[in-house]
């Protein structure tokens, strides 16, 4: 898990952290240090919201274009909640939630028939806050029904459990990013090796 001090160099606030290998999973990792004092949501306003799809690519301005900022995020919370018990479920080979799936679907269903199409081949264009969450819907569901949801992982720590793909080889993969949750591992198992050679 990366903190939450990656700024954005102009707008101030918190850049994606890129390390789940999918957008949506990426969506879902917009919580860190989840469950503690320092629990921290990139996603707490309408205009957080708005720079996280426009940096991610999911829109091209951070005008507040969105007509109902309030219901759009809290559209997104709802997203992200779907999209983070879904791929928790299949990380540890449990069934995910009914309504956690209901939701994943209404979610991109909604977004799509609200969506322009174009360019070729087609696809769908998505020019508002609201609308780009079925860009991320879309790549859920994608994901989820790929032979790539064998390989959707959690970090095992209890303040992360940020989603990845991992696509090592050999599937050993175990930490959502190496530099950060990796490193406080062998941090502790140094301390914990030391500790039992001082015993």
């Amino acid at each position: 898990m990366t903190g939450s001090s990656h700024m954005g160099p102009l707008s101030g606030m918190p850049s994606p952290h890129r390390i789940a290998g999918n957008i949506a999973l990426d969506f879902a990792n917009t919580i860190s240090w989840r469950g503690t004092a320092r629990e921290a949501d990139q996603l707490a306003t309408a205009d957080a919201l708005r720079h996280w799809l426009r940096v991610s690519g999911l829109r091209a301005t951070d005008a507040a274009t969105a007509p109902d900022p309030d219901p759009t995020l809290a559209a997104a919370h709802a997203l992200r909640a779907a999209i983070t018990r879904i791929g928790s479920a299949i990380a540890n080979g449990a069934s995910p939630p009914d309504d956690a799936l209901n939701d994943l679907r209404d979610a991109a269903a909604a977004a799509l028939s609200r969506a322009q199409l174009g360019g070729m081949p087609l696809r769908p264009q998505f020019d508002t806050a609201e609308q780009a969450l079925g860009s991320i819907a879309w790549s859920a569901l994608d994901l989820f029904s790929s032979d790539e949801v064998a390989r959707i992982k959690e970090c095992p720590f209890s303040d992360c459990h940020w989603l990845f793909v991992d696509r090592s080889k050999n599937g050993s993969r175990r930490w959502c990013d190496m530099a950060t949750c990796g490193n406080r591992a062998k941090k502790q198992a140094m301390a914990a090796h030391d500790n039992s050679a001082a015993g």
